[in-house]
Parts: C-alpha cells; sequence; structure tokens
C-alpha cells in the first residue's frame, strides 16, 4: 500500500475533503469537490445513464429468476432477451427503449457462454419443479428449502444455485470487468484519449465520461456514504450495497469515493499522474471488497454445515462461489489465478460441487483468501 492508499484509507467522513486537498501534491492544483458533482458552465458534465441502465436491467433479471425459486417456470428465451435487451423483455418501458443498451455484449467475453449456458439450466430446472416438484439432492437438480422458512431455491445438480450465480456472477463478469478492463484502462482515459474537446452535443469530454462510466457501474448516490440513510432503496444493490456492508470492518467506502472524486478532478486538471494513483487505489479496494465478502459468505457457510442446514449451505456457497469468481477480474489481482482457481474446483467442493464441501475444504478457501489480502486478517471471524 503506497502512501497516498494508506493516507486515503485514514480519513473519512468530515475528514474526506481535507483528505483529499491533502493528497494533491504541492506543485499541482486540483480542487475535488465534496460529492460526485461536476459541471461546466453551470451545467453537470456527469452522465452515466447506460450504466444505470444494465444495472436495472440486472434487478428486473434477478427478479424474474426469484419468480423460478418461488415455483413458477422460467422461459429461456425470456432471459436471453433480458440478457441482450430484445423484444422488449422488461416491465420498465424505460428500458425496453434503451435499445442500444444490454448486459450481453458488455459481459467478459470469455464468460457469455458460461451465463446462456445458467440460464438455459435455470429456465430447464425451473419448468421440471413447476411441474413435478423436483427435490434438489446431489447430483440432482431441483429446489430446495433453505432453513424452516418455506422460501426455495432452485439449483442444479451440483447445488449452484441459479438466481445467485446468475446476479452476482454478472456483478463481476459485467460491472467490475468493465470498471476494470475497459473504463480505468489506458484505451479509455489514457493520455491519448481526448480531454481537451467536448463530445458533440454534450457537455464532457471523452476522458471525462469514460470515468463516469466506470463509476456508473459502482452504483453508489453522488453523496455516498454520507447520506442519510447511507443507501436509499434504489441503491441497495450490487457492489454499492456490498460496499457499505464491508465498510464497517475495512473502512473502504470513504477512501473509494475520494479515490473516484479526485480522480474525476485530476481529469478536470489534465494532472495525469494524480489520475493514476487513484485508478490503483480504486481497483484495490473494490478488490478488497470482493474477498472480503467471499470470506464472510464462507463464514456464512461454516454455520450452515454445522447446522445441517443444507439449503441456506448451498444459497451461501453459491455467493462465496461468485465473489471469488469476480477476482479474477482485476488487473492487479492480488491472489493467483492457481489460488482461485483452487477455490472455486476444489475448497467449494470438489469439481465444485457444493454437496462435497466440508469444514477444512471452507477453511482452505478461507486461509487462501486471508493470506492474499492480508488486511482481512484481523477481521476474519468477524466479516
Amino acid at each position: 500500500m503506497n502512501y497516498k492508499q494508506a493516507s486515503l484509507i485514514a480519513f473519512s467522513g468530515l475528514m474526506a475533503f481535507s483528505c483529499m486537498e491533502e493528497d494533491v501534491p504541492d506543485n499541482v492544483s486540483i480542487n475535488p469537490p465534496a460529492t460526485y458533482v461536476f459541471e461546466r458552465d453551470g451545467a453537470s458534465t456527469v452522465n452515466y445513464q447506460g450504466q444505470t441502465d444494465r444495472l436495472n436491467m440486472l434487478s428486473e433479471m434477478k427478479s424474474y429468476l426469484v419468480s423460478g425459486d418461488r415455483g413458477e417456470a422460467l422461459s429461456f428465451q425470456k432471459l436471453l432477451d433480458m440478457y441482450s435487451n430484445t423484444n422488449a423483455p422488461f416491465s420498465s418501458e424505460a428500458l425496453n427503449e434503451a435499445i442500444t443498451k444490454q448486459l450481453e455484449n458488455k459481459t467478459n467475453a470469455a464468460q457469455i457462454d458460461f451465463y446462456r449456458s445458467l440460464m438455459s439450466d435455470a429456465a430447464e430446472v425451473s419448468q421440471d419443479v413447476a411441474a413435478n416438484n423436483t427435490a434438489a439432492a446431489d447430483g440432482i437438480a431441483g429446489r430446495i428449502e433453505r432453513g424452516n422458512t418455506g422460501n426455495y431455491v432452485n439449483v442444479n445438480e451440483k447445488g449452484w444455485e441459479f438466481t445467485q450465480f446468475i446476479e452476482k456472477g454478472l456483478m463481476g463478469a459485467v460491472f467490475y470487468d468493465q470498471i476494470f478492463n475497459s473504463y480505468l484502462s489506458q484505451a479509455k482515459i489514457g493520455e491519448s484519449v481526448d480531454n481537451e474537446n467536448l463530445v458533440e452535443g454534450k457537455n464532457y469530454t471523452t476522458m471525462e465520461h469514460h470515468w463516469d462510466e466506470a463509476f456508473g457501474y459502482w452504483g453508489v448516490p453522488t453523496d455516498f456514504p454520507n447520506g442519510d440513510p447511507v443507501l436509499t432503496p434504489e441503491y441497495k444493490r450490487f457492489w454499492a450495497n456490498y460496499t457499505d456492508g464491508r465498510d464497517g470492518l475495512l473502512n473502504v467506502s470513504q477512501p473509494l469515493m475520494d479515490a473516484y472524486i479526485l480522480g474525476r478532478a485530476a481529469i478536470v486538471a489534465k494532472e495525469h499522474a494524480v489520475k493514476s494513483e487513484q485508478i490503483e487505489i480504486i481497483i484495490d479496494l473494490h478488490e478488497l471488497v470482493s474477498a472480503a465478502t467471499a470470506v464472510h459468505y464462507i463464514n456464512d457457510a461454516m454455520g450452515y454445515l454445522s447446522s445441517g442446514d443444507q439449503g441456506n449451505l448451498l444459497h451461501v456457497v453459491s455467493e462465496a462461489y461468485t465473489f471469488v469468481q469476480a477476482l479474477q477480474f482485476s488487473p492487479r489481482k492480488k491472489i493467483s489465478q492457481s489460488d482461485i482457481t483452487a477455490i472455486l474446483t476444489n475448497d467449494l467442493g470438489t469439481d465444485g460441487n457444493f454437496w462435497k464441501v466440508s469444514s477444512e475444504s471452507l477453511q482452505n478457501a478461507k486461509d487462501k483468501l486471508i493470506t492474499a489480502y492480508p488486511e482481512l486478517n484481523d477481521h476474519a471471524d468477524a466479516l
């Protein structure tokens, strides 16, 4: 962790603005605002509507998948239509009309077939459950109750919960991948990208807009984390929700917001070195949130395994799996790809079969994550 990262992590709340000012080198002139609000000639220069649209699309897709968990038969075609935003699949007309926006073409290219296959299986299993009330078991796809709640989830033969795999998987394969490998890349905000001329008909430069689009995929309000409440219902989802959830132990929310604001202000001031330093902070802290959330769900899994609650066990192991999976999209990841693979294919069950997890294998996964992210050491059992 470098000095600038440490300084951002050290302060939060009312100190955020002064912290950002102190983080600016003496020989440059940057005036970061207190919130993610940037204007030119009295008008906003910020626009990330496309990112908000995709977050809303995934929210609707999740709601549809949950109807399958409630015993309704899902349509594979509708899931594909929601994924590619074709044939007006959404209840929101605004989303249906945003025909140039979709989740599929923003998914990491190597992952698209995986998610299409999951959607096919989710539909097939839901139809079987609706017709036959098939109970899930090791090697048998079907439904399983979470505890004694009367709430069921549909899983495949390995115990992968479709709703969690698709929702949280796309949080990584779309939202994180786009932040890390598209909008914060040199191709999008490097010094060769136009930061002099306004985009035709817009009030922002190309570089400014690309930075804003990265921020949009995080999904937080412009005054995060200082609102009351910190997240109102429309923001309490996806990475915004998980950042806030880890903040109490790890103090990640304000440092991340500071880095996004300072980086954007550095673009306005054309201070590329400061911008580049903020990129490093943003990637590292987003990655830490994902690793910490994986540990959080592994802790839950240990409890459910001990109590014999198989339904909730499969639910939280599905979540742990997807948050480990998201780590692979970080271009600076601190955990090795071999450790990610070992967690996904062995520690969370032999060949990824969640029915076969054990206390020992869950501990092995947790140990790998804590070793790669020593910031978690003091909180490993409390996450």
